[in-house]
């Protein structure tokens, strides 16, 4: 069955729809459907899942789902799952207050909520089989999608539509984990079967009647906007439809993407970019290492008396890391399609930020909110590139579609050179970090100073305020150091910079754990064993360090040959150890195996959980070995994956083994911590190894293939 919004309210008269509102459940119907739903089951039994939050290849739809059907005691085989409208309060994040995904928390906030859900609709099916066979509730069992007495046996479609004019009930019995039949086992995921068939709608897919395709020419200059252009030639070409100038740049309109890029070509535009960024990459980085040394931090935090500390050291040890702007280079590159409907304006795309991009549209056309459907579809991939605080790119298609008139639907799409040149990117961020250490190699004082933008877009709350998007994951934080002090300048840049993956840990604790690693070398000491001793009131990073020890060996001399290095973090509530061993020579060398521990709290899909973590290492080594967005004259170099550098398939570990320790009886994040410590537990083993040490990011430049 495939449930457009017409359907849905169809189904919502035949069956059992279920949301947790305020305080308890409500059936109640409203003038758009009821409120906070997320389940229904329709009079066949299948149960629809409505998801708030935007599944991006991380299985997160499944994740939510199996919540649901485990208290729902719902047959799996019968579960399917769709995007939740664009609303609010209904479905709103439970932390951010706003409809959004980001910082792996997905399961975390949805887990009470889903839960009840489930279970509450479970009890109303059970009581209105009970009044039905005339028997008490107790004696109604449920397993699989079914209802049953020891005379009675019906499937929960049979009463989905009874169930639903019963009373909610102010409060329900959730499962004991010995009760859990679905959560904490190898659960398909619900998408598998589509995907595999190429049945699954994107972004980028699909089509409406007399649909047009519009690609947008922008000023390669970061920040350069339009002071005239003809578009002549691009109108008279085949296919073209319009040419119009939006804030952004010039909209092509044509029948086909193609016959839209290749209008777009034809265009003569003369670029203001007099408010332009101006600098290469390397320019601004200097710049930045420059205003540590000139200007005042935006930040301080200061513990103990680090300077005396650093008088009475036996040695100081110092680094300084320089990390590349990145692209996001998801495998969908941003695609939008909407049209007008009645007065609606209905809109398909895989929204990371619903009330934003719902909001932002609303505001372009002049509409009214509740007049600006969002349809969210699967994501091929954003690690953040969808959550931009603007909205840009789907500001971008409001205002195309506001030029057309409505005269057509309309996709915008970005290209894959579009998107790599396109902005918005992880910040470039210096790292100065020096240590004091006393004559047994202990750590005394440490110093670290950080430069780079923020990703907020906003001017901090008060004096000395702590930007966690800058500043998480740092040092000082998961480790032990009584005599530290952390600094933050924020200089300013024109280039346009957004969440990436794992937000600051991506770059913190890279920093991070390079860092130690020397500290243990300049110290003598085993690596995981100097670790050990800093880690301190981190029994769970404890915990995930020695297991990722021991299952690596690292107590046993490696076989000949290789090389281990091992990293430790902590980020989204969960805690990760990764032990990489490589083969070979520092500048010839093959990842033979890497090694993981994880404490996510509760796993609730093992396989997804492990799934997780492999590609999120894969991802942190592609952007720690070769990636980096470089800039000439303010305008970005690189284009598609030719010359924007992402790790290959035969660079992939040859072995990946992931082992999960439950801290907790709850879950936490998952997707973005394996995208931390591969890095760096990598370029531990190549500086053991005889690499000089890593200083400039990417390690490995273009030539390495």
């Amino acid at each position: 069955m495939t449930l457009d919004r017409r359907g849905f309210l169809v189904l919502a008269s035949t069956g059992l729809l279920l949301g947790v509102a305020g305080k308890g459940l409500s059936t109640a119907p409203e003038p758009d459907g009821l409120v906070q739903r997320f389940l229904a089951i329709d009079w066949e039994g299948t149960v629809t899942v409505f998801a708030k939050h935007l599944d991006m290849g991380q299985g997160i739809w499944s994740g939510l789902a199996s919540i649901v059907a485990e208290e729902l005691d719902a047959d799996w085989g019968r579960v399917r799952v769709v995007g939740a409208p664009a609303r609010l309060p209904d479905y709103a994040h439970n932390a951010f207050h706003e409809q959004t995904t980001g910082g792996s928390t997905s399961t975390a906030q949805s887990w009470d909520e889903l839960r009840r859900a489930g279970a509450t609709a479970r009890a109303m099916l059970v009581r209105a089989a009970a009044q039905a066979w005339h028997v008490p509730e107790a004696a109604v069992g449920t397993r699989r999608g079914e209802l049953f007495t020891d005379n009675h046996t019906a499937g929960y479609g049979d009463f989905a539509a009874a169930a639903a004019r019963l009373p909610v009930p102010a409060d329900v019995t959730l499962k004991s984990r010995a009760e859990w039949r679905l959560l904490g086992g190898a659960l398909p995921r619900t998408d598998t079967a589509a995907k595999t068939r190429g049945a699954t709608v994107y972004g980028i897919d699909g089509m409406w009647p007399d649909m047009r395709h519009a690609i947008i020419a922008r000023c390669p200059q970061i920040g350069g906007k339009v002071r005239s252009y003809d578009a002549s030639a691009a109108r008279a070409m085949p296919g073209v439809d319009m040419v119009v100038e939006v804030p952004s740049g010039i909209a092509v309109i044509a029948r086909t993407t193609w016959h839209a890029i290749r209008a777009r070509e034809a265009l003569r535009i003369e670029w203001d970019t007099h408010a332009a960024e101006t600098r290469s990459d390397t320019e601004i980085a200097a710049d930045f290492t420059r205003a540590m040394a000139e200007t005042a931090p935006a930040y301080t935090d200061t513990r103990g008396a680090p300077e005396a500390a650093f008088a009475c050291a036996h040695r100081v040890v110092e680094a300084e890391f320089r990390f590349p702007y990145l692209a996001h280079a998801s495998m969908e590159p941003l695609s939008i399609s909407g049209r007008m409907v009645g007065g609606v304006c209905e809109v398909r795309a895989g929204f990371q930020s619903q009330t934003r991009n719902q909001q932002a549209i609303a505001d372009i056309l002049g509409l009214p909110l509740d007049r600006v459907a969002l349809d969210t579809v699967p994501a091929g991939g954003s690690f953040g590139r969808r959550a931009s605080f603007d909205s840009d790119w789907v500001a971008e298609f409001a205002h195309v579609l506001k030029a057309t008139r409505w005269r057509w639907p309309i996709k915008l799409t970005r290209t894959r050179e579009d998107d790599v040149t396109g902005g918005y990117y992880r910040p470039l961020m210096i790292h100065a970090m020096r240590a004091g250490l006393d004559r047994e190699g202990r750590l005394i004082a440490l110093d670290q100073r950080m430069s780079g933008q923020s990703v907020t877009l906003k001017a901090p709350e008060k004096p000395n305020w702590r930007d966690w998007t800058v500043m998480e994951g740092v040092f000082h934080e998961l480790y032990a150091c009584s005599n530290s002090r952390l600094r933050w300048w924020g200089p300013p840049a024109r280039v346009p910079v957004l969440t990436f993956r794992s937000i600051s840990n991506n770059h913190t604790g890279i920093a991070k754990e390079i860092f130690v690693d020397r500290l243990a070398r300049a110290a003598g000491a085993d690596p995981v064993a100097y670790r050990l001793a800093l880690l301190g009131e981190e029994p769970r990073q404890v915990a995930v360090l020695r297991l990722a020890a021991e299952k690596a060996g690292w107590n046993t001399p490696p076989r000949p040959g290789i090389t281990r290095g091992v990293a430790v973090h902590r980020s989204e509530g969960s805690f990760i150890a990764q032990v990489a061993e490589l083969s070979g020579a520092h500048d010839d060398f093959c990842i033979e195996r890497i090694v993981t521990a994880l404490d996510c709290g509760l796993a609730l899909n093992p396989d997804t959980v492990r799934a997780q973590v492999e590609g999120g290492t894969g991802f942190g080594l592609s952007a720690g070995l070769y990636g980096r967005v470089t800039l000439e004259g303010g305008a970005a170099q690189d284009g598609n994956f030719d010359m924007y550098r992402v790790l290959r398939l035969n660079e992939m570990p040859r072995v990946m083994e992931t082992h999960l320790i439950e801290g907790a009886d709850r879950p936490s994040g998952v997707g973005e911590p394996g995208s931390v410590p591969g890095t760096a537990a990598v370029v531990n083993a190549l500086e053991r190894m005889g690499l000089p040490q890593v200083t400039q990011f990417p390690v490995f430049a273009m030539s390495r293939i």
